[in-house]
């Protein structure tokens, strides 16, 4: 079975991906690999806020652990609609969601 994602650039143009689950590790994986090459610096641990990401429309229902919390509440521009991307994973769950790119995610600390 197949889902998709919506994306909304930095641009604001909207990006509909499909994915299958766990077709990647995260959903950071899935945007570098088939729409937007420029997030992700420390390659998915959660450490360096360049994947950051808001839920536009959804709801997130999955734990966020102590490194997503921290990386957040040192990244500019962060709320409650926050999260890392590299720390959503593909799942059924995300099926029809929509994100959006945040690209000022420089780390505060």
């Amino acid at each position: 079975m197949s889902y998709s994602v919506n994306i909304i650039s930095t641009d604001n143009s909207v990006v509909k991906i499909p994915f299958k689950p766990n077709a990647y590790p995260n959903l950071m994986e899935l945007i570098i690999d088939t729409y937007y090459e420029e997030i992700g610096e420390c390659l998915g641990k959660g450490l360096c806020g360049t994947c950051h990401v808001k839920v536009v429309s959804g709801t997130m229902e999955d734990f966020m652990d102590s490194t997503e919390k921290q990386t957040l509440s040192n990244t500019y521009n962060s709320d409650s609609q926050s999260r890392l991307a590299c720390q959503i994973m593909l799942t059924k769950q995300i099926d029809k969601m929509t994100f959006k790119i945040i690209n000022d995610n420089i780390l505060n600390l």
